[in-house]
Formats: C-alpha cells, structure tokens, sequence
C-alpha cells in the first residue's frame, strides 16, 4: 500500500467507520478462535461507544490510508485512572504497526491528563496482551460473561431474597454517584447520566436512610451495579437480572474477582460465555464489589 497511515481524532462522522473497523476485527478474532462471527457487518453502533466520543474526544484516534480508516483507539480517563475502551486494526492491516502508533497516541493522552493507574478489558489475543504488559499492565483477574433464562434468573432470585428492613427507590444521582466513587475508586457522574439517558434502569436499595447498593440493567446489559458489601452486591445482580428478564431480554453479568458472585450464578444456571482478562498497571477501588457495565465504559 502506499503512502503512510495518518493519525488523527475522531470526529463524530466518523463513528459509523470506525465502529465498521471495531465489528470486522472482533469477528475476525472469533473466527480465528473457532467460534462463529458474532456481529453482523451492518452492527449499529453502540451507544456507549458514542458517550466516549462525548466524554473524551482527545482520546478517541484513528489510522486513515488512501482515504479509509484502517484502525481505531479510545481511551477514557476517570479521576487518576486511564481506561483503554477500544482498540481495533483491520484485518487485513494487522502487524503493519498501526497498532503501536495509535496506542502511543492513546497513552500520551492519559500522561496528558494526569492518570496514574492504567487498564484495560483484553481478549485472548496474545499480540494485544504483549503491547498492555508492554505498557506497564499486569494481569489481575479474568473477565467471564455469563447468559441465564427465565429460570436461572428466578432461581437467583429465591438464592438471595430481599431483606424486608430495606426498600427500593428510584436512584438518586447523587446517591448513585457517592456509591459509585466508594467502590470504583472515583466518579463516574457523566457515565451515569449517559446510561440513565440511554434506558437504564437505575435503583438504589436502602438499608436505614442510606443507599447500599446500585443496580443498572438496560437492553442485553446488566451493569454496572455496585453494593458496599458482597451481600449488597449479589442483590443488585439479581434485581437486575430480574428486571431484564420480565421485559424479556437476556441476561448477561461479567463477574471478575467475584468468586461469591460467579459462584452463585453459575450454581443458579447461568452459563458462562465467552472469557477476557482485566490488565491494570496497579489495583484501585474495590474491585471484589463492582460489576462492570462492559468492555466500552467498564
């Protein structure tokens, strides 16, 4: 090919492209696994992938040549913590370095804002993993995603109980986001305004006048959820396991160091899916009592 690829932002035209980039090279990895190709071409484009471009734009890059973007990387930065959310080269344009050059520019721009820590939601693909240990990551804790039908989620359900001391409310933002700070390490507020914005369903479950944990659950997602405990936390998966079911959508939790969690789920029936890996340059928060909402904001 000639001519040499130019990095640049993403602007929000090219959302569509750059998510084309993202469906092409993730069904290449399944298909490279054995597994059948998961997204259609046509994939309409994540809502959270849009609030990235939103929350971060000096963060979302992409490799143009001859006119078409051949790969893409966002990076988000909450409170001192830089979070790689996407990162994705065409096919057909892998190990030609466009890879390294668009991760340089994502890591500068966490220098840029001051993040201390660094981490990232990997696939199994050991030339990823390479540039993140290169990076100064580590690996902590994998990653498992989990499916449940309607009587999964039931036995769930009857598992954990609801204590009667407690009611639920609709979740304050404030609450949320003092939840949210506790456990994740840091606020999060903006992410929370984009998953309430997008058809989350926010509840708080209260234990004497305070919120004690947190549940989202929209469309396929179910997360984040939170709880000052691992007793909190199991009820807010269940919660949300529960809403998602009655408007009869699937179940999906990605538990990582959770052993209580991934224990109870798959004791309930819940199946467990597909497996990536949590790299991070050091530990922050409380990761044994938060639920990420996915691989794009986590």
């Amino acid at each position: 090919m000639s001519g040499e690829p130019h990095i640049r932002k993403v602007r929000p035209d090219d959302l569509e492209e750059v998510w084309r980039v993202h469906v092409a090279s993730s069904n290449d990895l399944m298909v490279r696994r054995g597994r059948p190709a998961a997204r259609p071409a046509d994939d309409p484009v994540a809502s959270d992938a849009r609030a990235g471009l939103a929350s971060d734009p000096d963060g979302y890059f992409c490799a143009v040549e001859e006119g078409r973007i051949r790969g893409m990387v966002s990076a988000l930065v909450r409170g001192r913590v830089w979070y790689l959310s996407m990162f994705f080269v065409l096919p057909g344009d892998q190990g030609r370095g466009l890879g390294r050059a668009l991760l340089e520019r994502a890591l500068a721009y966490g220098e840029a804002r001051g993040a201390e820590v660094r981490c990232a939601w990997a696939t199994l693909d050991p030339r990823a993993q390479a540039r993140y240990v290169m990076a100064g990551m580590a690996p902590r804790w994998p990653i498992y995603r989990l499916d449940g039908d309607a009587a999964a989620v039931a036995r769930l359900r009857a598992r954990v109980g609801l204590d009667p001391r407690e009611r639920r409310l609709p979740c304050d933002p404030g609450a949320a986001e003092k939840l949210t700070a506790e456990v994740f390490g840091h606020g999060r507020a903006d992410d929370l305004a984009h998953w309430r914005s997008d058809g989350s369903a926010a509840v708080a479950i209260e234990r004497g006048g305070d919120a004690h944990r947190l549940r989202l659950s929209a469309g396929e997602r179910i997360g984040p959820a939170a709880g000052r405990d691992e007793t909190a936390l199991l009820q807010a998966v269940a919660a949300a396991a529960a809403q998602a079911r009655a408007a009869g959508k699937r179940d999906g939790a990605r538990p990582r160091r959770l052993r209580f969690l991934l224990e109870a789920l798959v004791g309930c029936g819940f199946r467990i899916g597909e497996l990536a890996l949590f790299l991070a340059s050091r530990l922050f928060g409380r990761p044994e009592l938060y639920l990420p909402s996915g691989p794009i904001l986590y």
